[in-house]
């Protein structure tokens, strides 16, 4: 992850807290709230994303909250960050949320702003009111570090700025009655709200990976590729491909789990090359993972070259799935490279094969 990506997450996640607020209370909106937001037209899904956007993510919230695999990356992710698990936790214990309920989509942009500025835009749909959000976002603010929201009016809708506390300075609007808007940044708030290009009519950009990209997935995503990923993968393959373009991926747990990742890259020549070093990385990863009789698992990902094109399809059955949460693959990176295998947890009645050398010391004895 390059420098200040950390922050964008970051700021995704705290964005994502916020957007849960909307269903803190049981109190009316006012009249006048509503004639507001009744005035401008919808702006929701990828109809709210700018058309420069540099990748997109698009979440069914509501199917993955019951994901035990969810669960545990959550879990991963706020062992590293536990101020932002506090944070979070704070958010839907004050308001009485849950997250499966409460919020049904979200899609996540990453939108370039003024110079080398990138902002994060969140767009989520659920069971927002207008009121409510900023009654309890506003007490929230005050309550835990004196902050304050100021209000602004554009192009007939109210937006909201955070100013002060210990938040990242979010700015949040409503597209619809059920659609809140949350950036990092007030110019991709306004992109958002305003009449110019968005994602889901243009033709250039990410927005050519659309049609590629499998929306209806649990999980999904779009975008140009990081140059330090690039430079990654350009050293993985000893200089033998060059930088990839763009990246097409999805992710369904309705089932079991079926993955998806498209690799745009620049030459036919370059896809070949990364999908037969990347067919003899997963061999050596299916030898080394026999000790846990996941081997077969990890045999069923299929690889392909298609024009410019490597892909990758994985798909397993429930039942697959939770063999794969429980192994411990702590030894998985380092033994593919060349070093040690870690035994631990290994079953003692099934040991990994001897060697040639082992055996025939073994016989000599």
């Amino acid at each position: 992850m390059r420098p200040g990506h950390s922050q964008l997450v970051r700021a995704a996640c705290f964005a994502l807290a916020l957007a849960l607020v909307g269903g803190c209370s049981d109190k009316k909106t006012s009249k006048k709230t509503e004639e507001t937001a009744k005035a401008p037209p919808a702006v929701q899904g990828l109809a709210a994303v700018p058309a420069n956007a540099d990748a997109v993510i698009g979440v069914d919230v509501a199917a993955l909250a019951q994901s035990p695999i969810v669960a545990r990356a959550l879990e991963r992710m706020f062992a590293r960050d536990p101020g932002l698990q506090e944070a979070l936790a704070k958010v839907l214990d004050d308001c009485h949320l849950d997250l499966g309920k409460d919020v049904a989509s979200a899609t996540i942009a990453l939108v370039p702003s003024k110079g080398q500025q990138i902002d994060s835009l969140l767009v989520a749909k659920g069971r927002f009111r207008e009121g409510e959000l900023v009654a309890c976002l506003g007490k929230s603010l005050r309550d835990a570090a004196g902050g304050r929201l100021e209000t602004a009016i554009f192009e007939g809708r109210a937006t909201y700025h955070q100013v002060g506390g210990d938040g990242p300075g979010l700015w949040f609007s409503f597209g619809s009655t059920d659609t809140v808007l949350i950036s990092s940044g007030r110019a991709s708030l306004e992109a958002s709200l305003g009449t110019g290009p968005k994602l889901a009519e243009a033709k250039t950009g990410v927005a050519r990976y659309l049609s590629r990209a499998n929306t209806k997935a649990n999980l999904w995503a779009i975008g140009a590729i990081d140059p330090a990923v690039g430079e990654g993968l350009i050293a993985a393959t000893a200089g033998q491909v060059k930088a990839p373009l763009a990246v097409v991926a999805s992710a369904d747990l309705s089932d079991g789990l079926a993955v998806a990742a498209d690799l745009e890259m620049r030459s036919e020549a370059d896809a070949k090359t990364l999908i037969s070093q990347a067919t003899a990385q997963i061999a050596a990863a299916a030898l080394v993972l026999q000790i846990d009789s996941l081997g077969r698992l990890v045999q069923k990902a299929e690889l392909s070259a298609d024009g410019h094109w490597a892909t990758l399809r994985w798909a397993l059955s429930k039942e697959e799935l939770q063999d794969v949460m429980g192994a411990n693959l702590s030894g998985l990176g380092s033994s593919i490279d060349g070093s040690s295998i870690d035994n631990e947890g290994a079953n003692d009645e099934n040991p990994a094969p001897k060697s040639e050398t082992e055996r025939d010391t073994q016989d000599g004895n």
